[in-house]
C-alpha cells in the first residue's frame, strides 16, 4: 500500500537545496553565465508552473475545441515524446494532437528521497489526459521526479529506499495499465554514479518481470557536469534517453541569451547530442528534447545578450506569441533563435523557440540518425497549431498515393486547389534556385501578410500545413534568391 509523505516536503526541499544543472549553460568555459549552475529546468518549472495562454483565434476548430487532425494517410517516422505537466488544464490538453505523439509522460510522481515512498502522484490514477492517450494507442509512461544532489544522494545510496521506490512505481504502472516509467532524476552527484546504474538495472529487471514489455525512459542533462551518468552501462537498461537540450541560458544567467541554441556558445544542442552519442548511447535510443518555452529577463539595454539585472520568468510559447502582438520578433542568426527586447519601465528581453528555430533543430534528427524528438512541455503551445505542424512536416510520411499535377515550367505549381483550411499544401519549384532558404507567405487580397514561414530550399517539393484561415481567395508568395513568385490560392472551410 502506498504511503504518501507530507505534500509540503517536496516544495520545501526544492527551496532548501541548490540543484546543479548539468550543461544548461556554458559557465565553465565562456564565463558568460553565472556559476554555480542553475536549478534544473523541470524543477524550476515545477515551482513556477508557467501557464499557457489560449488564443482562440476565431477559427472554427479552436472554438469547437477540435484541433486540426493529421491527414489520414500519414504516419509517424520517428519517436515523438511529450511531457504532460500535471498543472496543464484539461481545456488546454484538448488541443493535443495525439496522432502526432508516440509517447506521453505524465509529470509527475514525486519521490520522498529518504524512504523511497512517493509524496504525491499528482492525479496519475484519474487524469483524463492519460485516459485519452491510452485510448489513442500512445505509449504512456509515469514520470518520476527527484531533484537536487542531496535528494538524489539520499535516495540512491540507500538500497532499501531504491527497492521501496521500485515497488511503488511498478504498482502504479499496473494500476493504470500504463506502458512504463519516465525517470527524471536531476542533479545526481558524481559519487552516486554506480548507484544510479544499479537503480536502473534493478528497475529494468523488476519492471519487465511484473509488466512484460514495459519501457523506461530517462531525462538526462545536456552536459553531465558531475559525470554521474555512465552512458555506456545505462544504455542496456534505458529504452529512450531524453536529452534536455535547453536552459543553456537559464533564469539566473548573467546575460540574456538563447535557451536552446543549435549552434554557437560553448555548449549547444549539436554538441550535447554528439557527446551523448560518443559516450555510448546508441542513436536509435537518443531523443532530442526541445523547449516550448523561453525566458523573460530584466536587462540593462535593448542590445542582444544584454547583461541581466535579475532573474528571468519562464514564459510558455503561447504566452510569448501573445506578447508578439505588441512587440517585434527579431532573429539571431548566430544561434538560430528568435528573441525580442521590450520596455515597460526598464528594458527586458525574451529569448524563446518557435517553428523556425525548431525547424533547424529537427534537421539534426536524420543527420545524427536519432530516435526522434521530445518536448518540454505539452500544452505550452495551447491552441496554436504551428509547433504541431513542424512535427507533422518533419516526422510523418505519406502512406497513401499522392497525385501531383505537372510542374509549370519556370515557375511555381501549387496543389491541391482548392485547399482546405488547416490542411496540407504542396508547392513544386521548377527552374528556381535551390540554394539558401525559401520564404513563404500567405497574404489577403489587400496585400496584408496573414502567415509566413521559412523552409530549406534544397528540395523541389515544399510542403506546408495551412493555418486556420477563413474561406476565401488568398495570394501565396514564395521568395528564393531574391526572386518572388505569386500564385492565387482558394481556401475552403
Amino acid at each position: 500500500m502506498l504511503r504518501f509523505a507530507a505534500a509540503q516536503f517536496f516544495a520545501a526541499s526544492l527551496l532548501l537545496f541548490v540543484f546543479p544543472c548539468f550543461g544548461q549553460n556554458a559557465a565553465r568555459e565562456s564565463g558568460v553565465h553565472s556559476y554555480p549552475p542553475p536549478t534544473s529546468p523541470h524543477a524550476l518549472h515545477s515551482i513556477q508552473r508557467p501557464q499557457p495562454r489560449l488564443h482562440l483565434s476565431g477559427s472554427e476548430e479552436n472554438l469547437q475545441g477540435k484541433p486540426p487532425q493529421a491527414e489520414p494517410d500519414r504516419s509517424l517516422t520517428h519517436t515523438v515524446f511529450g511531457y504532460h505537466p500535471y498543472w496543464i488544464d484539461d481545456s488546454v490538453a484538448a488541443y493535443y494532437r495525439f496522432e502526432l505523439l508516440s509517447h506521453l509522460a505524465y509529470f509527475s510522481a514525486e519521490v520522498d528521497a529518504p524512504t523511497g515512498e512517493l509524496s504525491t502522484i499528482r492525479g496519475w490514477l484519474t487524469s483524463p489526459v492519460v485516459d485519452r492517450a491510452l485510448a489513442a494507442g500512445i505509449e504512456v509512461q509515469l514520470a518520476v521526479t527527484n531533484f537536487g544532489s542531496a535528494n538524489n544522494r539520499s535516495l540512491l545510496q540507500s538500497t532499501a529506499a531504491r527497492d521501496t521506490l521500485i515497488a511503488r512505481l511498478i504498482e502504479l504502472v499496473r494500476l493504470r495499465g500504463a506502458d512504463g516509467l519516465a525517470i527524471d532524476f536531476e542533479g545526481v552527484p558524481g559519487d552516486q554514479r554506480e548507484n544510479l546504474t544499479a537503480f536502473f538495472a534493478a528497475l529494468r529487471g523488476r519492471l519487465r518481470a511484473a509488466v512484460p514489455g514495459a519501457t523506461i525512459s530517462a531525462a538526462v542533462p545536456a552536459v553531465d557536469w558531475s559525470d554521474a551518468w555512465d552512458a555506456e552501462a545505462l544504455a542496456q537498461y534505458i529504452d529512450l534517453v531524453f536529452v534536455m537540450c535547453y536552459d543553456y541560458s537559464w533564469s539566473g544567467s548573467s546575460a540574456a541569451g538563447p535557451v536552446s541554441p543549435v549552434q554557437g556558445m560553448s555548449y549547444n544542442v549539436r554538441r550535447s547530442l554528439e557527446t551523448w552519442l560518443q559516450n555510448g548511447i546508441p542513436p536509435e535510443r537518443l531523443l532530442m528534447g526541445v523547449p516550448y518555452y523561453g525566458y523573460d529577463w530584466p536587462v540593462t539595454s535593448e542590445l542582444p545578450r544584454a547583461a541581466t539585472t535579475g532573474r528571468a520568468t519562464a514564459r510558455t510559447y503561447s504566452y510569448v506569441s501573445g506578447m508578439l502582438q505588441r512587440y517585434e520578433r527579431q532573429w539571431n542568426a548566430e544561434f538560430q533563435n528568435p528573441w525580442f527586447p521590450y520596455q515597460v519601465v526598464d528594458w527586458r528581453q525574451v529569448w524563446y523557440d518557435d517553428a523556425e528555430s525548431l525547424d533547424y533543430k529537427y534537421r539534426l534528427v536524420p543527420e545524427l540518425q536519432l530516435a526522434g524528438v521530445g518536448m518540454w512541455a505539452l500544452g505550452y503551445d495551447a491552441d496554436l497549431p504551428d509547433l504541431w505542424m513542424e512535427i507533422e512536416e518533419h516526422f510523418t510520411r505519406t502512406t497513401g498515393v499522392e497525385v501531383e499535377p505537372p510542374a509549370v515550367p519556370g515557375g511555381l505549381t501549387v496543389f491541391p486547389q482548392p485547399a482546405e483550411s488547416g490542411r496540407g499544401l504542396t508547392m513544386l519549384l521548377d527552374e528556381l534556385s535551390r540554394d539558401g532558404s525559401v520564404h513563404i507567405a500567405i497574404m489577403d487580397l489587400l496585400g496584408r501578410t496573414t502567415w509566413s514561414t521559412h523552409r530549406d530550399a534544397g528540395n523541389a517539393k515544399l510542403q506546408i500545413r495551412l493555418p486556420a484561415l477563413k474561406a476565401g481567395i488568398y495570394v501565396l508568395r514564395v521568395e528564393t534568391s531574391g526572386t518572388q513568385y505569386f500564385r492565387p490560392i482558394v481556401v475552403l472551410r
